[in-house]
């Protein structure tokens, strides 16, 4: 019986994008049966008809923080009545221009503040910060990429 449980463990998941051209910096996407575009503003040289690909990054997240969050509380039968996620990031414009320059193209401090709307006391809030933390793979994305990823939760009672 353990074997049945290490074989489910170690299947791993595949997930796919199709990135295609369209026209300048405008990119259109596709995920499964989902389209979405990513796009540069007209100052970066695009038509600005989609958010740009770093805050396509920075959603990323944002949802991953919100999905994550949700599957913890269904699992601690924790009530979620609103939640609402808000990131930011900060990067170098500098290290996308030149590869040789040394500055690195990544984000180097995102902060994700984390808008949670619970009757759950402190201690299941805290409980819940804690099984949520290390699971957001996109989070740990950010994280293994060397960007300092402060979560900050902020809870109100209805």
């Amino acid at each position: 019986m353990v074997e049945s449980v290490d074989k489910e463990v170690m299947a791993k998941q595949e997930r796919r994008v199709r990135a295609t051209r369209a026209e300048g910096c405008r990119v259109e996407l596709k995920a499964r049966k989902h389209a979405f575009v990513a796009d540069e503003p007209a100052q970066g040289g695009g038509t600005d008809t989609g958010p740009t690909p770093r805050e396509l990054a920075l959603g990323a997240l944002s949802a991953c923080i919100t999905v994550i969050t949700n599957k913890v509380a269904e699992g601690l039968d924790f009530n979620v009545i609103a939640q609402e996620v808000e990131v930011r990031g900060t990067a170098d414009p500098r290290g996308a221009k030149d590869p040789d320059n040394g500055i690195s193209p990544n984000f180097d401090y995102v902060e994700a503040k984390i808008h949670l709307t619970t009757d759950e006391s402190d201690e299941r809030v805290e409980e819940l910060k804690r099984q949520h933390h290390g699971r957001c793979p996109i989070s740990a994305l950010y994280r293994e990429s060397g960007c300092e990823l402060v979560e900050e939760w902020i809870v109100k009672r209805p």
